[in-house]
């Protein structure tokens, strides 16, 4: 198992995995963008899944903005093995923390996240009417270090 570094020739695998993980999927317009940020993607003779994280505020924090796994290849450790990965080169970069957003529908992801630490900071309702939980999203938070 091992996570590196996607390429240009790693995109049409990742818009496949997109297609199949997500109902907006972002087009190829944004991944191609996403190569000059921390794109990783994890190859096993094809790409099997991938992760984007992106630092900003003079590289104090990063936000995690997309992770997605084949659906034939989940529950398989690949989630986890990027997530370490990621978290290690923002730990290298010297990052502070790491937030993200996730659907409170999408429970696996949420118990992949805790399991590395991630705290639930803020719940995102989208349809402030009716509060339903498909509407909703946590915003989650690792901290790496100290200010």
């Amino acid at each position: 198992m091992s996570a590196r570094f996607a390429t240009r020739n790693d995109i049409d695998k990742v818009l496949e995995i997109e297609g199949l993980s997500f109902l907006q999927p972002w087009d190829r317009h944004i991944f191609e963008l996403a190569l000059d940020d921390i794109f990783l993607v994890f190859d096993e003779q094809d790409i099997l899944g991938y992760s984007i994280a992106v630092c900003c505020s003079r590289n104090i924090s990063a936000t995690i903005m997309k992770m997605g796994v084949h659906p034939d290849h989940r529950r398989k450790g690949i989630a986890t093995a990027l997530l370490k990965q990621l978290i290690e080169i923002l730990k290298e970069k010297e990052i502070l923390h790491v937030c993200l957003n996730v659907e409170i529908i999408r429970k696996p992801a949420i118990a992949l996240y805790e399991k590395f630490g991630f705290k639930i900071m803020q719940t995102i309702h989208m349809d402030y009417e009716d509060d339903l939980a498909d509407d909703a999203f946590y915003i989650m938070k690792l901290i790496l270090g100290e200010s």
